[in-house]
């Protein structure tokens, strides 16, 4: 029997094919999980694995048993001018930008967008769903690059995780999708001439557009689809309208 029993295929556009494996990831012997999924708060949230700053990218001077807290605001390094005095090795400018950009904390770990997503919903179980091409044991997916991405910024690695979970608003049950998707690429430099493994990170949470409360709905109406008031986004477009879409969609602007 196989250690899997799911699989993902996809093509990354730049030149990339992927094939993912894996399985539901169970809590003892429960595949349906009572509560919300956990992640983690204060100086745990500094967790390589899930970073878009990787070890070989310096760390920003920090580690698992030195870590820097994104549950509070960035170190005060990171908006000084630095240079060979205040941070030898180059290990903190070489990250600075991530970690002085106006999304912190999530530029530097996206999941916590889905962390702090989820503390004002009441979740009452979910399915974890993990899959990546590079397996610790058994079968093994795969990435396939063109010659041109793989010679100058090869793909080598993703890792997959989507949550499936049934939250309970307004008195019903809705279903509710969260998944973090990390995409490594490798550069052929860095300060001690090595290979750097850059972390490109994608998070997010979806629902069905009937799940969706009312103002948001309308917000996200006017916003992308810019539909005439006898079409919405719940009354599915005549055959017309999908060949001629309304000048508002963001795939066909003039």
């Amino acid at each position: 029997m196989p250690d899997y029993s799911i699989s993902r295929s996809g093509v990354i556009p730049h030149g990339s094919t992927i094939t993912l494996l894996g399985d539901i990831a169970p809590s003892g012997s429960n595949y349906l999980i009572k509560g919300a999924p956990q992640f983690p708060y204060g100086d745990a949230t500094w967790q390589p694995d899930h970073l878009s700053i990787s070890p070989t990218m310096g760390g920003a001077g920090a580690s698992v048993t030195n870590p820097i807290n994104l549950d509070e605001p960035a170190p005060a390094w990171v908006h000084e001018t630095l240079n060979d005095q205040n941070d030898p090795g180059s290990n903190k400018i070489y990250t600075q930008r991530i970690l002085a950009d106006e999304l912190y904390p999530y530029c530097v770990r996206p999941d916590m967008r889905l962390r702090d997503t989820l503390s004002g919903q009441n979740v009452a179980n979910y399915v974890l769903v993990q899959l990546s091409s590079r397996m610790q044991t058994g079968a093994q997916g795969g990435i396939l690059n063109v010659p041109f991405v793989n010679r100058f910024v090869p793909t080598v690695e993703v890792d997959f995780r989507l949550w499936i979970e049934t939250v309970i608003e307004d008195g019903k049950e809705i279903l509710q999708l969260q998944y973090e998707q990390i995409i490594f690429f490798e550069f052929d430099f860095g300060n001690d001439g090595g290979t750097t493994s850059w972390p490109h990170i994608q998070v997010n949470t979806l629902r069905k557009i009937e799940d969706i409360p009312a103002d948001q709905r309308k917000i996200i109406e006017e916003e992308f689809f810019n539909a005439p008031s006898a079409m919405s986004m719940t009354t599915p477009a005549s055959i017309s309208e999908r060949i001629n879409p309304p000048s508002g969609c963001p795939y066909h602007k003039e």
